[in-house]
């Protein structure tokens, strides 16, 4: 397992690159899914936009307002905090991905001040540069208007849902995991997120902000479905590369003949080397000493859950993006993707480490719960909409191209 980005250049490589060791494979994941989701709605957004069915808005403009030093300020504080302590992080790599990373991270006395104060000095450089340029345009202040189209939200979105869905995700872990004594360690590290707190946290505050900017939502609804589920299963890939204890029960069973063709590691793994130190002393590391102290791997094989959850959110996103054509109601794709969502949670539950509750009398976990009733969303609205889709199948495809 790569707890960072340095043990894979190391692994794959043979290359020690320390600065790599910042990244931590989680994130790197992570990002990587914003970056394709962002990428499937821009294209989905400006498919939509071309045949007419999404219109943008006029939105007023303030220009030509004169450079603040509240402005400069702002700049300079960021670009002093990159330089301060993103360029010392990058030259001292074992402090900040060490057991004492927090502290060095918030301490005064692990800093470069000259790099802190230059970065700053061409943050505020750059500002003044950007705003003498809108001045020689616009002298005087003044209000223009311009057409933003929906696509060129696609930023603001992902943002906004990154910050929303994790902030959703941790909180859901925390209410489910945490006692009084683990609280603040489990809010601020930097695993440990419940993927469906973070899918409904953002469903409402997205919600609310394309509302605000006249999208109609049960277009959105649709856009967004497959990246949603593209988006998941990177994520989840995450989760396997670094080990973040998001893995299935023990595996004990041999490997059916009929999947013989299947990597070992696909079927039954130990994670050696996982990010969270769980299991057994490894006799050997593999890695040298500098890379940090994750030197563990589990007793018994397990089922690698999160790979199986990548596979399976391939094949759905597939499936949700060859239908986006052919469906003619708005909100209808959704539904079949909250209906594939549900029965794939529900399925891998099965199989994946989770505590269980007791739900009408029936044992399930947290996850299973809330898939049975994202299923049974999708399912009464694919049924509803899907007859209105049956009436119109004789109509003109005004989805096609």
């Amino acid at each position: 397992m790569y707890p960072n980005l340095r043990y894979a250049f190391y692994d794959i490589f043979g290359i020690d690159l320390p600065m790599l060791g910042l990244v931590q494979s989680y994130g790197f994941f992570l990002a990587l899914a914003f970056f394709v989701s962002g990428t499937l709605l821009h294209l989905e957004l400006k498919r939509r936009e071309n045949l007419g069915m999404l219109k943008g808005i006029e939105e007023s403009v303030k220009v030509g307002k004169p450079l603040s030093i509240i402005d400069l300020a702002i700049n300079g504080i960021i670009g002093f905090i990159l330089g301060f302590k993103g360029v010392y992080a990058i030259m001292n790599t074992d402090l900040f991905t060490g057991p004492d990373a927090k502290d060095a991270l918030f301490s005064m006395a692990h800093g470069n001040w000259i790099t802190g104060v230059l970065l700053a000095a061409g943050f505020v450089g750059w500002k003044y540069y950007e705003k003498k340029k809108e001045l020689e345009e616009y002298p005087k202040p003044q209000v223009i208007k311009e057409t933003v189209m929906p696509h060129q939200r696609v930023s603001d979105i992902v943002i906004i849902s990154a910050v929303s869905g994790i902030f959703g995700a941790k909180m859901l872990y925390v209410v489910e995991y945490s006692t009084a004594q683990t609280f603040w360690e489990d809010l601020t590290s930097g695993s440990g997120l419940t993927v469906y707190g973070g899918l409904i946290f953002a469903f409402f505050v997205v919600s609310y902000y394309i509302h605000r900017k006249q999208i109609p939502l049960r277009q959105m609804l649709d856009v967004c479905s497959p990246a949603l589920i593209m988006a998941y299963g990177i994520g989840r890939l995450g989760c396997h590369f670094s080990g973040d204890g998001d893995w299935g029960d023990p595996n004990l069973a041999p490997r059916p003949n009929w999947l013989s063709w299947l990597p070992d590691w696909m079927w039954a793994y130990r994670y050696p080397n996982n990010v969270i130190n769980e299991g057994l002393i490894l006799d050997d590391c593999v890695y040298p000493d500098a890379f940090g102290d994750y030197c563990h791997v589990l007793a018994q094989a397990v089922y690698p859950t999160a790979v199986w959850e990548f596979l399976m959110g391939s094949v759905i996103f597939l499936i949700l993006w060859s239908l986006r054509k052919r469906i003619k109601i708005h909100g209808l794709l959704f539904s079949v993707y909250l209906m594939f969502n549900g029965i794939e949670r529900f399925m891998i539950e099965v199989i994946r480490v989770n505590d269980n509750y007791t739900v009408l009398g029936i044992r399930m976990t947290q996850s299973q719960a809330i898939a049975i009733v994202l299923f049974t969303i999708g399912l009464f609205f694919t049924v509803y909409l899907g007859r209105q889709q049956m009436q119109l199948k004789d109509k003109p495809d005004k989805l096609s191209e």
